[in-house]
């Protein structure tokens, strides 16, 4: 035992878990514990023998150590800590933490200091990791941005609705000269204060279940200029924080040419209409109009020209009946959930007395269980007398008409068959176009107005035939 020695503090020196050392002035190792004889890869008698000393790499750590002790005593302080990369015999290095106590009683004892090491290899390991990812992560930071600068698309990235990026093509997008006149500004002042209602219900959206999705924008641009932009939005980390990646395009003249070619297909829709009336009211008026004359010229009165004036009088007046029909909106004003079984009795009823005229039969084949869709019924009901009414008037030789019902969780499909004269392919093309028909005496306006009314309830109309064999009309409806 050393004549500094105390039995207790012995004890806790060598059952230290860090490793502990006593060095003199002149950087002799006195002595050494167990943690950091491993420490330094030397035992603890080649570390306080002096061989070890002689190593270069235990030799430049002495000699920090004393030029450490040195400057503390000379600053009279008790305490210093510093740190140290030292060369451990496997070739490997350890990264230490040494606290150098500069005692009084040791300085008088031995003229040295006591010496804590602390390995913190691990600690600076794991923080060079963390350093390399964090190195990697501004690269790809980066390199993204660098991605965005050259994107012709327009980009912001905001913050809590703050804007703090973007690239060149947004500031083209809203008219800026610089960076700066953008960065910093809130998103409400950008969208047009008509949208802020959906600007608002987006982030509700994203806060609720963490989607955004697309959406198109009305813009008002630093200058005053309004534009329609569409887009949609990612979630990144940006600056290491979230933030909001909007990728916008202007469709300002997109949406202005669309405008115009709707306007040009109504116009034409509308002439083409006109052309039909004109052609299909100037036959009867031309009837009545020479039948006027001679009645006229007549001496007496022929009750036939009365007759035909009354028919060609009702054909004007079923012309304009379901030229009225089709303005009316078609869109579905939902009654509820519709039973499609009962529908189909209440028109069976309905038409079973002029089938029964024309010598026809109507077959229905329904499901067991009720069948629902979800619509209007004064709409469904006017699409099923339109085509029950169309097959009876292409079966003048008599026949069966079946009704069938299917169904599946997806839909309902109607289906109506006859055994009427039919119809080639080309006449299947131009079915629901105004005043084109097969009939003798139709308009073609009812099959018109039982797509549309189809469509609105979200479903389609499929039309199969074969001449003189008969027609197949399917219905598809969304099932309930």
């Amino acid at each position: 035992m050393l004549p500094y020695s105390n039995p207790n503090h012995d004890f806790a020196f060598e059952q230290a878990v860090i490793g502990m050392a006593l060095i003199s002035l002149d950087g002799s190792i006195l002595k050494v514990n167990s943690a950091l004889s491993d420490l330094l890869g030397y035992s603890q008698q080649e570390l306080t023998a002096g061989a070890s000393q002689e190593d270069c790499s235990i030799r430049a750590l002495l000699n920090q150590v004393v030029w450490n002790t040195r400057a503390t005593q000379d600053q009279q302080q008790s305490i210093t800590q510093f740190e140290y990369v030292y060369r451990h015999p496997s070739d490997r290095e350890v990264y230490l933490s040494l606290r150098i106590s500069v005692k009084e009683e040791l300085a008088q004892s031995f003229r040295g200091c006591l010496v804590q090491f602390e390995d913190r290899t691990l600690l600076r390991q794991l923080m060079r990791q963390l350093e390399l990812k964090e190195q990697k992560l501004n690269e790809k930071e980066n390199s993204f941005l660098q991605l965005l600068e050259g994107l012709p698309l327009s980009v912001l990235i905001t913050k809590k609705g703050i804007v703090h990026y973007v690239n060149p093509a947004a500031l083209r997008l809203v008219n800026a000269a610089h960076p700066r006149d953008v960065l910093g500004i809130s998103t409400d002042v950008v969208v047009d204060a008509s949208y802020h209602n959906a600007l608002m219900k987006r982030r509700a959206k994203y806060t609720e279940s963490g989607e955004i999705g697309s959406v198109d924008y009305l813009i008002r641009c630093l200058d005053g200029q309004e534009k329609m932009v569409t887009g949609f939005t990612l979630i990144i980390n940006y600056e290491g924080e979230k933030a909001a990646v909007g990728i916008f395009k202007d469709i300002t003249e997109q949406q202005l040419e669309e405008d115009r070619v709707m306007q040009s297909e109504k116009l034409t829709t509308a002439g083409q209409l006109a052309a039909g009336i004109a052609h299909e009211i100037r036959n009867p008026l031309t009837s009545i109009n020479g039948f006027v004359k001679l009645l006229r010229s007549a001496e007496r009165s022929n009750e036939l020209y009365f007759e035909i004036i009354e028919s060609e009088l009702k054909r004007i007046e079923l012309i304009v009946n379901e030229l009225l029909v089709l303005s009316k909106p078609q869109s579905v004003h939902v009654s509820g959930p519709i039973d499609v079984f009962a529908i189909m009795e209440q028109i069976i009823t309905l038409m079973k007395v002029q089938a029964a005229l024309k010598n026809i039969e109507i077959i229905p084949h329904y499901p067991m269980a009720p069948v629902f869709v979800q619509g209007e019924v004064n709409q469904l009901k006017q699409v099923f007398i339109n085509l029950l009414k169309n097959a009876m008037e292409a079966m003048n030789q008599g026949g069966t008409i079946t009704l069938d019902i299917l169904h599946n969780a997806q839909e309902v499909q109607i289906i109506v068959q006859d055994e009427g004269i039919g119809m080639t392919q080309e006449q299947i093309q131009t079915l629901g176009q105004p005043f084109v028909t097969t009939k003798d005496t139709g308009t073609g306006l009812g099959l018109m107005i039982t797509k549309n009314i189809i469509h609105n309830h979200g479903g389609t109309m499929n039309v199969e035939s074969i001449p003189d064999y008969g027609t197949t009309f399917t219905i598809h409806l969304p099932a309930l």
